[in-house]
């Protein structure tokens, strides 16, 4: 019987120790410093929630899409030339801690009278996932979605001009860092 006692004593340690192991080794959790829900313990990567007030404040942007819908037919926004010149979408967004975001060109300068459909330069904010840009003249506010801590979507309506005529149509803008 003490042998029994003593064989157990022995064993019964190695059993815990080994399922300690075993729950780290499976713990699922998000592994990115930025995210909200950031867990340093976790060993395999799992869902991440982001501040977009931090997210936009890390990163410089970019366009990388955009696209809206009209009568049921998706339209590529930047295949639009005439409408919306190359330069609107060729800027690099860049927000700063002190709420300001400046609009810069980036890869292809406006041509001579050729200017971007919109300008974000100004002052930005971010109340729960709705950024709200005012430029002094224009308020853009534009919806949040699909948050990572490299790239966002953002809806908002987008009025687009037809021959004098314009249309307010939905329409999603996917921003990623150019870092």
């Amino acid at each position: 019987m003490k042998l029994k006692r003593i064989i157990w004593l022995l064993v019964f340690p190695l059993v815990f120790a080994n399922c300690d192991d075993e729950a780290t080794e499976d713990l699922v959790g998000c592994m990115d410093e930025l995210a909200t829900n950031y867990n340093q313990e976790a060993v395999q990567e799992g869902d991440c929630s982001f501040d977009p007030a931090v997210v936009l404040v890390s990163n410089q942007w970019i366009i990388e899409s955009a696209t809206a819908e009209f009568s049921g037919t998706t339209i590529n926004l930047l295949d639009l030339t005439e409408a919306i010149p190359v330069c609107t979408h060729d800027n690099l967004f860049l927000f700063s801690d002190s709420n300001e975001v400046t609009m810069e060109d980036n890869l292809v300068l406006c041509e001579d009278g050729e200017e971007s459909v919109l300008d974000l330069s100004g002052s930005w904010l971010i109340e729960e996932d709705v950024l709200t840009i005012e430029n002094g003249a224009e308020v853009y506010v534009l919806s949040i979605y699909n948050l990572t801590n490299t790239s966002m979507d953002l809806r908002f309506d987008y009025n687009l001009d037809l021959n004098g005529t314009l249309f307010p149509i939905p329409a999603n803008i996917r921003f990623v860092s150019n870092q």
